[in-house]
């Protein structure tokens, strides 16, 4: 009888350390798919500000060079 109990206990603390470990996987995953997720939305912001930015360069020296033609013209 108490061979039984022991082997059962063994087996119940090995299936309670895998349930562990697997919940403990499982949770780093989901850490990393979301750090990946944060990742990813910051680059695209980065990138539509940059986007942004290079346009607002561009118009302003649109800007200027139409000023300077026009300068240049009277």
């Amino acid at each position: 009888m108490k061979l039984y109990e022991r082997q059962n206990m063994e087996s119940e603390v090995e299936r309670q350390n895998r349930a562990f470990e697997e919940q403990m996987v499982k949770t780093s995953m989901q850490k990393k798919a979301h750090q990946t997720d944060i990742l990813r939305q910051v680059e695209e912001r980065d990138r539509t500000m940059r986007r942004d930015l290079q346009e607002i360069m561009y118009e302003e020296r649109a800007a200027k060079l139409a000023e300077l033609e026009y300068q240049r013209r009277i």
